[in-house]
């Protein structure tokens, strides 16, 4: 088959597009609002860069100014948080962001590619627009106006060698009366429901994912350092290792020694802690929070998949067994980014508003963590668009 080319919008840190990269299509664009992620991207990739927002690209013309080929696959994942069950009312309460995939689609009449990819949240299905019709019935509709029919593809990414249980939808728009087929599980996730009726794989646990990287405790750790475990690896880290010398973005969060000892005594299974290190309300003069203490903290148990990496998930996710939270490394490895990807940007960054109170607009943007979290694991991406490139041999 000739070379596939793609674009990538809303392309964050790249996560989506090294997928299709992976699978061997080849990218002509990515175009992402957020600077330091912008950053990320091309710092690991020889394609162009485009950090702009995509509301600046309304026309035909400047749309054709920006690629100087037409793409066979168009992909992205439009911002997320207007569907997300993490929000209150989003079922029926309107959200502008929702908006942004029908900005996704623009692009697409347009270039006119053979087919696109639209990542989102299962939100997404069922979230209404401030007129009172479903966000995907409208997709449908747009979709149907510029020559394409669409599927929807429910996804686990640890069914494709992600270990995390990670739930998403793709939203595939195609030419034709035949509907591409979604790919095949490769893994069977045993923390869900659903039998393992074609005897796969078990998913990659947390252990077999992160525990070959270097040992460090809370404040401990440098963006660029070397690996000290080099034996015993399991087949996903040698994976993730990509003939890597360097362990890179692998630096502990500055936890207090009270911050410490919770943890610890979450490592040891007690599901009730001591007054003195139990959490307190914030600004409630030292008042104890009544939420129970393991609905605050995620430990990572080491013979399961991972939870759902969430954009802010820096102060929640505890390492399987040392007492920190989980560095920038080992979610990227949670969510199956190689080693030899360089996260660039801070690791964590404080609020937009506190930021331009104290007139460092420069700052705002995505930290390592947020790019981490917002991005479709490369594997999962990898999976989809190799069925895309069988769908379209069949053209």
């Amino acid at each position: 088959m000739s070379e596939v080319k793609f674009i990538d919008l809303f392309a964050g840190a790249g996560g989506f597009g090294l997928g299709f990269s992976m699978a061997g299509l080849r990218p002509i664009l990515s175009l992402e609002k957020d600077k330091f992620a912008a950053e990320t991207i091309m710092f690991n990739c020889q394609h162009k860069v485009v950090n702009d927002d995509v509301l600046n690209y309304t026309t035909s013309r400047s749309i054709k100014k920006q690629v100087d080929l037409n793409p066979d696959v168009i992909i992205g994942g439009p911002p997320c948080q207007g569907f997300s069950v993490a929000g209150s009312n989003r079922s029926t309460k309107f959200d502008a962001r929702n908006n942004f995939p029908l900005v996704f689609l623009e692009w697409v009449s347009v270039l006119k590619p053979r087919m696109f990819v639209m990542e989102n949240v299962p939100g997404i299905l069922t979230t209404y627009n401030e007129r009172g019709s479903k966000i995907i019935d409208s997709i449908r509709h747009k979709a149907f106006k510029i020559g394409y029919n669409v599927a929807i593809w429910k996804l686990n990414a640890a069914n494709f060698g992600v270990p995390q249980r990670r739930i998403r939808v793709f939203i595939i728009g195609y030419k034709g009366d035949i509907a591409p087929e979604p790919p095949k599980a490769k893994y069977f996730d045993n923390t869900t429901e659903e039998e393992n009726l074609f005897n796969l794989k078990p998913a990659i646990t947390v252990g077999d994912a992160i525990l070959d990287l270097p040992v460090i405790y809370a404040k401990e750790g440098q963006e660029t350092m070397k690996y000290t475990i080099n034996s015993n690896l399991s087949s996903y880290q040698k994976w993730a290792r990509n003939n890597s010398k360097l362990v890179y973005n692998h630096v502990a969060m500055k936890h207090t020694p009270r911050m410490i000892q919770r943890y610890q005594a979450l490592l040891e299974g007690k599901d009730e802690l001591p007054d003195e290190l139990k959490v307190r309300k914030r600004n409630g003069n030292g008042e104890l929070s009544k939420s129970l203490f393991n609905s605050n903290y995620r430990h990572l148990s080491p013979n399961l998949v991972s939870y759902t990496i969430p954009a802010s998930f820096y102060s929640s996710f505890v390492h399987p067994t040392l007492p920190r939270n989980i560095t920038t490394r080992e979610a990227a490895r949670l969510q199956s980014f190689p080693d030899t990807y360089f996260f660039k940007g801070q690791r964590t960054l404080i609020s937009n508003k506190l930021l331009t109170r104290q007139g460092k607009e420069d700052q705002i943007g995505l930290s390592q963590y947020n790019q981490v979290g917002n991005a479709v694991p490369p594997l999962l991406a990898c999976s989809i668009a190799e069925a895309c490139i069988d769908f379209l041999k069949k053209e």
